[in-house]
C-alpha cells in the first residue's frame, strides 16, 4: 500500500466508503447488458449506467479520478471476452487538445490502454479531433451528429487496420462513435466493435437491434 493511501484511504467511486477505488459490493452491482449492433457494428458495453456503475464512471471522469481507470475496464474486459469479440488492434475516442488540457486526462484513452495490456492487443492513437464541439449535453440525436460533423480523422502515417476496436467511456446517442467510425472508415479501415463501459438508457428503441438492448443511436 503506497503512503499516500495510508494517509489518504481510497474511496469507492460508486458508494463512497473508504478502503478500495471501486468495491466488491459496487462490482456486483453492475447489471450486465445484452451485446447489440450501432449502425452495423457490434455494441459492447461493461454495465448499465445506473447505480453505483454510473457514479464511478461519472467520478471517473469528472471529478477527476483517472486512478478508476483499471477498476472500471474490468468488467468491460470480461463483456469483450464472453462476448467473443476479437478486435486486431484498439483505439480510442480522441480528446480535442483544449479539452484534453481541461481534464488532464482523456478518460477513453485510459481505459483503452488497460484493455490493450488485459487483452493483449495493440493500442493505435491514429484517431485525432480535429475540430472543438460544443457540449453535447441537451441536444438531441440530429443536432449531436451535425455538432460532431467532421470532428474526427485517421492522422497517423501508417492507414487503420479492418475490424479495430473503438474504446469510449459512454454511449448515450452513439453521435460521437458513429462519427469516430465514419473518420476510420474514410482512412481505410473499420470498426468491428464499439467497447463502452455502459449505456444511456433513456434512449429512443430503433438504433441497436439486439432484443433487450438499450437503444444508442
Amino acid at each position: 500500500m503506497a503512503l499516500l493511501d495510508l494517509i489518504f484511504p481510497p474511496r469507492c467511486g460508486g458508494c463512497g466508503r473508504d478502503g478500495a477505488a471501486w468495491c466488491a459490493a459496487c462490482e456486483t452491482a453492475v447489471q450486465p447488458v445484452p451485446s447489440g449492433t450501432l449502425a452495423g457494428i457490434s455494441l459492447v458495453a461493461g454495465g448499465r449506467l445506473e447505480g453505483p456503475w454510473q457514479q464511478a464512471i461519472h467520478a471517473y471522469k469528472y471529478r477527476p479520478r483517472p486512478q478508476l481507470a483499471a477498476p472500471l475496464a474490468e468488467p468491460l474486459r470480461r463483456a469483450i471476452v464472453a462476448f467473443g469479440v476479437s478486435p486486431a488492434a484498439l483505439a480510442f475516442v480522441p480528446l480535442h487538445p483544449r479539452r484534453l488540457r481541461e481534464r488532464g486526462f482523456n478518460q477513453a484513452e485510459r481505459l483503452a490502454a488497460h484493455l490493450s495490456r488485459t487483452l493483449g492487443v495493440p493500442l493505435l492513437s491514429g484517431l485525432t479531433r480535429v475540430r472543438a464541439t460544443p457540449a453535447q449535453v441537451g441536444l438531441n440525436q440530429a443536432e449531436r451528429r451535425v455538432n460532431l460533423h467532421g470532428a474526427f480523422r485517421w492522422t497517423a502515417a501508417q492507414g487503420p487496420p479492418q475490424a479495430l476496436g473503438l474504446v469510449d467511456d459512454v454511449c448515450t446517442t452513439g453521435a460521437t462513435l458513429e462519427a469516430a467510425a465514419r473518420a476510420v472508415a474514410e482512412a481505410g479501415g473499420s470498426i468491428g466493435a464499439f467497447l463502452v463501459l455502459a449505456v444511456a438508457q433513456t434512449l429512443p428503441a430503433p438504433a441497436v437491434t439486439s432484443p433487450g438492448q438499450f437503444a444508442c443511436p
